[in-house]
């Protein structure tokens, strides 16, 4: 006889956020919620950007936009998760994500998530990662402005 602790009662798969979420209030003015090429971002302090055109390498960012959903040239989903952070995964997207949808490019070169364009950059060793609130004190403000990619 096998104990019944030994014997599987529920079948185990991966739990993730089908849904797109997107956060309240609409896109500043003027943005769109679809782009019709591949493209990139830079974390900038300040918000004047100019579009800047680069040679699309191996280890870039490739991102696509369609409906408010942002997508890389993995297929993965660029969300905002449980802790707050910018990441791509999925699909689906990671259990607890805050925010799958409502990405948007502005007339002004810079993404925005629903109504706001600001984001918060947070060092973790050498590197920062993304926020969309500032999560700590150390945090700075910054935008994504974008990067069009060319093939070089």
């Amino acid at each position: 006889m096998i104990p019944p602790l030994l014997i599987p009662s529920t079948l185990c798969v991966p739990q993730g956020v089908t849904a797109i979420i997107r956060p309240p209030g609409a896109s500043p003015p003027g943005c769109v919620d679809s782009y019709p090429g591949a493209f990139g971002f830079e974390p900038i302090d300040h918000p004047t950007w100019t579009v800047e055109t680069r040679c699309f390498e191996p280890r870039s960012l490739k991102m696509f936009l369609s409906k408010g959903l942002l997508v890389d040239h993995l297929g993965r989903i660029g969300s905002i998760v449980a802790n707050r952070q910018f990441q791509f995964d999925g699909p689906p997207a990671q259990a607890g994500a805050i925010y799958t949808g409502g990405w948007s490019i502005c007339p002004d070169n810079l993404i925005a998530l629903g109504p706001q364009q600001e984001f918060y950059a947070c060092a973790s060793g050498t590197f920062e990662n993304i926020y969309d609130s500032k999560i700590a004190d150390y945090c700075r403000q910054i935008f994504l402005g974008i990067i069009l990619f060319v093939e070089c």
